[in-house]
């Protein structure tokens, strides 16, 4: 599998702006870093981006390698660790998350994580089947692997293909300055959000990302497929019991 050596503009162009407008989903720093704590070995961490959530493992003493597409996204990551004093415990390193060969830790993980939906990233069944196997790759025997996805709103979905979707909303916490307009291709489950980002100087600017969305059987049925038994799906980062109305699919898995 070749790797990408092109993401999406929203990370290129606003990795500077990326932490204001970007604060993950209430709860994910602890779960991920509670998760770290007890693997008892090295955590990889795909779609490390600036580190938020990386620094904070790192931060309590978690050993984590990160892997990132967007070398802009990657220096903010490094910057940050500098300036914490984690650089010993967090290593940073460009790669696709769909090919090991890029991350330089076949065998040798206790626990690999995806968080904030950046498996939704993946954009064809071919791709999301490759990341899942290189994620099987890097684990060690029974290592465990840990993703969050959006669970889609199918009313948002419905509304869109009546002609409802046209308005800008928040992309985010209401206070975030991106605005959002989701164009979806429900045959395909590809929404394009394209994107209206405040700038350091209060002016709107624009940008775009791309993802595939999954359902609850669909997710189920590739970490099965990959060589996973799942251990636990919640429906958002408190560990409530996932079901219809929750936010998030929250999946714990090993290696089998």
């Amino acid at each position: 599998m070749g790797a990408r050596t092109v993401g999406d503009p929203y990370y290129q162009d606003w990795a500077e702006e990326y932490d204001a407008n970007s604060r993950g989903v209430p709860g994910d720093v602890e779960f991920y870093r509670d998760l770290g704590k007890q693997a008892g070995g090295l955590v990889v961490e795909l779609g490390v981006g600036t580190g938020r959530i990386a620094v904070p493992c790192a931060e309590a003493g978690v050993r984590v390698h990160g892997v990132d597409l967007e070398p802009a996204m990657l220096e903010i990551a490094r910057r940050k660790a500098a300036e914490r004093g984690v650089t010993e415990r967090l290593t940073l390193a460009q790669g696709d998350m769909r090919d090991l060969g890029t991350w330089g830790v076949a065998g040798l993980a206790a626990l690999v994580t995806i968080p904030f939906r950046a498996f939704l990233h993946n954009l064809t069944v071919e791709d999301q089947v490759a990341t899942l196997e290189a994620c099987h790759g890097a684990l060690r025997p029974g290592g465990v692997l840990a993703l969050n996805v959006f669970n889609p709103d199918l009313t948002k979905i419905a509304d869109w293909l009546r002609g409802g979707g046209e308005r800008w909303e928040a992309w985010g916490a209401p206070d975030e300055g991106v605005q959002a307009q989701h164009e979806y291709q429900p045959a395909a489950q590809v929404v394009t959000s394209r994107l209206r980002v405040r700038d350091g100087q209060g002016r709107w600017r624009r940008t775009s990302v791309t993802l595939r969305y999954v359902h609850r059987f669909e997710m189920e049925h590739l970490l099965r497929r990959c060589g996973y038994e799942v251990d636990a799906l919640y429906g958002d980062f408190d560990r409530s019991a996932f079901g219809e109305a929750s936010p998030e699919m929250v999946w714990v898995a090993h290696r089998v």
